[in-house]
């Protein structure tokens, strides 16, 4: 009996459809249905029932499906602690990040102060980070708010005030706070990554209007290249004005603070809650924590503030 064949077996009960069983496991119908016979004969006991252009298990199938499906799960687990033993032993940090630009600016200084951890870096948006930290492919995700699953934990590293990111030539660069009443009739440029629309649109309603999304992106720096071209306004953490300078040091952008009572920004981290953090995991909470700290202290230093 092949480790194939299980997996098949358990596709195909599943599915209750051959054809798109052998779809979802790339292979041809006739050797699916050839290697379901083959486990069936090696058992001696049919396992499925036809009926109607389907195939239904039958009391045996049930049966056997429930321990394939229990050795299948003991499998993964000591998957799963193979793998964590090895990040543990090995000091390796598999590390996801759904914020556009963000690992990039923390990781070398993470580095720097802790050469002995190797990283596995990662990009992707919210839920495909949430399969890997369940699959255990990842350790930690770095992501603005809680991933959306109840095997999931997240911890909160720091906040930012949000600031309006316009071109100096736009009206509103002359203010030194703005109302986000004020944004009422302005198109909105959404950066998904840090601040998604949804979020976005719940903040405007409060204030009792509805947005205009001019544009929805998941790329800091499209979002840059869209304010240079005044194609609207955008909502982001006052701390990117620093990367912000850093990438595009004569940009005509300007940040202006928003009213009191808009919620700040948050930046956290995701993990699964079922295993201890490891050690290098640890050590990157603690620094980025840190590093957020000191990124208020950087923009102080440079004449960027939070409120007017």
């Amino acid at each position: 009996m092949e480790f194939s064949q299980l997996n098949y077996f358990r596709t195909v009960a599943r599915t209750g459809n051959i054809s798109q069983a052998a779809r979802e496991l790339f292979v041809t119908q006739p050797n699916l249905s050839r290697s379901i016979a083959r486990l069936e004969g090696e058992l001696g006991v049919p396992l499925f029932e036809h009926r109607k252009g389907k195939v239904v298990l039958n009391e045996y199938g049930r049966i056997f499906l429930s321990g394939v499906e229990n050795a299948f799960g003991e499998l993964n687990a000591c998957i799963q602690t193979v793998q964590r033993l090895y990040e543990n032993n090995q000091n390796i940090l598999s590390l996801g990040c759904s914020i556009d630009g963000f690992l990039p600016d923390i990781l070398q200084p993470f580095s720097r102060a802790h050469p002995e951890i190797g990283i596995r870096q990662y990009q992707g948006d919210a839920s495909r980070l949430a399969q890997q930290l369940v699959e255990r492919t990842l350790t930690l995700a770095v992501t603005p708010y809680p991933l959306n699953h109840n095997l999931l934990t997240f911890r909160l590293l720091g906040e930012m005030d949000y600031g309006l990111f316009v071109h100096r030539d736009h009206p509103l660069a002359k203010e030194t706070v703005v109302e986000l009443k004020a944004l009422a009739c302005q198109p909105l440029i959404c950066d998904a990554s840090r601040l998604d629309a949804k979020t976005l649109r719940s903040i405007c309603r409060a204030r009792g209007f509805e947005p205009t999304l001019a544009y929805e992106v998941e790329s800091t720096s499209l979002v840059y290249r869209l304010l240079e071209q005044k194609a609207g306004v955008a909502v982001m953490p006052v701390s990117q004005m620093l990367r912000l300078r850093a990438l595009f040091p004569d940009s005509p952008i300007l940040v202006i603070p928003l009213e009191e009572g808009v919620p700040p920004a948050s930046l956290g981290v995701s993990y699964h809650k079922g295993y201890p953090l490891t050690d290098a995991a640890n050590a990157f909470i603690q620094f980025a924590t840190d590093w957020l700290v000191q990124e208020k202290v950087r923009m102080a230093a440079v004449g960027i503030t939070s409120k007017a």
